[in-house]
């Protein structure tokens, strides 16, 4: 159930990072 969760999860929160502009400045990728 975890993995489930977990995908679920990554799936929304990808959506909605590549739907809103990243103005937040990425602490790794520069």
């Amino acid at each position: 159930y975890t993995f489930l969760l977990i995908g679920t999860l990554g799936i929304i929160f990808f959506s909605i990072f590549f739907r809103e502009p990243p103005k937040v400045p990425s602490k790794g990728r520069k």
